[in-house]
């Protein structure tokens, strides 16, 4: 993911705080910031998957038929008010019963985050089993100051990842497309952050 490097570069100027809590994975404590320009695919999701849920309510409105996150809400829908832990675990299953597929095959570049609507189109790669985990959890009613997108190195291969976490009940939880169930993060060691997101902030680790 190219935009790995450029978050790393151009972060230093937009430096904020440095704090423990949300700013942690695993392991590590990163550098908080509140300007998402260094981080322009992940702005540029959230302002793409807005424009999307308009759409997708426009439609319903109008009740055009098969809108496009008929399934998804249908899914939504039969998993409120069951038990938080619950909740991440068939959102985790959900979004992996997608396939594969990396982003020069689906969109002819070698970078593209795809929103909630164009991943249950087209499938995805990592970061979009990331970002659908995300927003399925805010759907759910999660805060976004307990869910953080992250992009990854995993050590082990030696490639970019990036996967999602959620704090429940006090234990930070790991949504991983390469892995089925949903465990622990602090279980896993071979992943380096590089940097993390909500909705309204990020944090850079070095």
């Amino acid at each position: 993911m190219s935009v790995f490097l450029f978050a790393m570069t151009h972060c230093d100027l937009l430096y904020a705080d440095s704090s423990p809590g949300p700013g942690s994975a695993f392991g590590r404590v990163g550098k908080r910031f509140t300007n998402f320009l260094p981080i322009p695919q992940w702005s540029s999701v959230l302002e793409r998957y807005r424009k999307e849920q308009r759409s997708d309510a426009d439609c319903r409105t109008g009740r055009r038929g098969n809108c496009p996150y008929t399934e998804w809400k249908t899914f939504i829908d039969g998993l409120q008010g069951r038990d938080p832990y619950t909740q991440v675990q068939e959102v985790n299953s959900f979004a992996n019963r997608w396939r594969y597929i990396t982003d020069v095959v689906n969109w002819g570049i070698e970078d593209y985050w795809a929103t909630p609507g164009e991943f249950f189109k087209k499938a995805g790669d990592c970061e979009d089993y990331a970002i659908v985990k995300f927003m399925s959890l805010r759907a759910l009613g999660f805060d976004s100051d307990v869910l953080r997108l992250v992009a990854v190195m995993d050590l082990d291969l030696d490639v970019g990842h990036a996967v999602t976490l959620v704090d429940v009940d006090g234990q930070t939880l790991l949504l991983d497309n390469q892995i089925k169930r949903v465990i622990p993060a602090s279980s896993v060691h071979h992943y380096k952050p590089v940097f993390s997101a909500s909705e309204t902030v990020w944090w850079l680790f070095k």
